[in-house]
């Protein structure tokens, strides 16, 4: 599933190309992906795309009174076509990306400068919803503090450890409702570039380890972004390009391979379901 860098990646590439782009008609091929009344319509054909933001690690179209919020889950994919130009983000659907619409097409968006986008979806998890403001409100409000934004205060970081004492630092980072967006690739990194191991309880932390860690984790998201995501087999970003942070990873999907720093050997485990990483020697 794309973390926030991808995310973050695929907005400011789809912001370039459909903001103030009017949408003239909604083609929903599967409603199990995008449930719309037809009176709900109003409220998105003829509106213009404001701009394209990131919530977490959801793309929203902000229409004005009315958000279209998209989540890619596993394999979801948005694709922009014009008649000269096609950008993919999300997850590639082999031998079917520049077929469009192909069997994989779930939501067509047409626009007044004959653009389309496409929202494909091979497993179909991730989904399309179109809130009021009121509504995109309540879910903001109920969200955790973006890593990248001002609020994501040493303060607010101590302040939520200390309810999860408990539990472990990974899994802690993962939990969305506290700080949004971070994964597993990047809870890994972060805990690597902190010099803690993922699977150590919270209440274990130091005050030094805790603000080093507070310090790393907006810095990794950053370089991430700059370097346009990570980019495994089942990713690419809204150029159709691979993300270039794989070739800085430290620990995520190295298992059983040199440290890049000490030479030891990173090991992998199971927590809470996920593939976690780590160096026995960097990390204490």
């Amino acid at each position: 599933m794309p973390e926030l860098p991808e995310v973050e990646t695929i907005v400011r590439d789809l912001n370039k190309k459909i903001k103030n782009k009017k949408i003239i008609s909604v083609e929903i091929l599967d409603k199990k992906v995008f449930h719309l009344a037809k009176s709900d319509l109003k409220n998105v054909v003829s509106k213009k795309i404001k701009a394209v933001k990131r919530r977490a690690k959801m793309i929203i179209f902000d229409l004005g009174d009315y958000f279209l919020m998209v989540h890619l889950k596993m394999t979801g994919q948005l694709v922009y076509q014009t008649k000269n130009f096609l950008i993919a983000g999300g997850h590639p659907i082999i031998n079917q990306d520049k077929e469009l619409p192909n069997k994989f097409s779930r939501v067509i968006f047409k626009f007044n400068d004959k653009g389309i986008l496409y929202f494909n979806d091979i497993r179909r998890f991730g989904w399309i919803k179109l809130l009021s403001k009121n509504n995109f409100l309540k879910l903001n409000n109920g969200l955790g503090v973006e890593p990248l934004e001002k609020n994501f205060t040493l303060e607010y970081f101590k302040k939520f450890l200390s309810h999860k004492s408990k539990t472990s630092i990974k899994q802690t980072l993962l939990e969305q409702k506290y700080v949004v967006g971070i994964g597993n690739i990047y809870a890994d990194e972060s805990l690597f570039t902190a010099g803690i191991k993922p699977f150590r309880k919270v209440g274990t932390l130091s005050a030094a380890e805790i603000k080093k860690l507070w310090s790393v984790i907006p810095k990794i998201l950053k370089y991430a972004i700059k370097h346009r995501g990570t980019s495994f087999n089942d990713y690419v970003d809204a150029q159709g390009e691979t993300g270039n942070f794989i070739k800085c990873l430290k620990v995520y999907g190295r298992a059983g391979e040199r440290c890049k720093k000490c030479a030891g050997i990173i090991k992998k485990m199971k927590l809470g379901g996920r593939g976690t990483h780590w160096c026995d020697k960097c990390q204490k």
